[in-house]
């Protein structure tokens, strides 16, 4: 009759708890997934175009009358475009550490985002304003939009590669 040893009875999963885990091995394996998202924080020219165009098209509709149109076509786009981001990407913008993602791309990111903001504060405070005002609010929120978001990419890239430098000093 044929013995079993312990080792012939373990699974071959990739558990392997009773090895111990090479600090130097690991940290490396972590450095190397960082530097692969990081990579992936890089979006094609039209994201930032068709961001730039929906994001007047939320501004456009605040503030022009007989407008909601352009404001459902504008919020639902940015959703879409959003979720497909984080599918190709892999980086979400509502992670738990929510506000992190808007500092790694700081300040360009937080510059377009106050020009967004004051664009929809002037069209909804403002009511009476000429419709030619309201096209100039869209456009120029669009426009910031269009220009910082590669750069606000490449802060992203340039920080969370910072994070992997600043991660080996420890």
């Amino acid at each position: 009759m044929a013995t079993l040893r312990v080792s012939d009875m373990e699974s071959h999963s990739n558990d392997h708890s009773s090895q111990p885990v090479d600090p130097i091995a690991a940290f490396q394996l972590a450095n190397d997934a960082q530097a692969r998202m990081a990579a992936r924080v890089r979006s094609p020219w039209w994201v930032h175009a068709l961001r730039g165009a929906l994001v007047a098209a939320v501004v456009f509709g605040l503030g022009a009358p007989d407008s909601t149109a352009w404001m459902l076509l504008g919020v639902v786009g940015l959703i879409a475009l959003s979720r497909r981001r984080v599918r190709d990407t892999g980086v979400a913008h509502a992670n738990p550490d929510r506000w992190r993602f808007l500092a790694l791309g700081a300040p360009w990111t937080i510059i377009a985002f106050g020009v967004i903001v004051a664009a929809m504060v002037f069209v909804v405070a403002v009511r009476d304003e000429p419709l030619w005002q309201v096209a100039v609010a869209a456009g120029t929120a669009g426009a910031v939009t269009l220009v910082l978001g590669p750069v606000a990419d490449a802060a992203a890239r340039r920080r969370m590669a910072g994070d992997l430098s600043a991660g080996a000093g420890r």
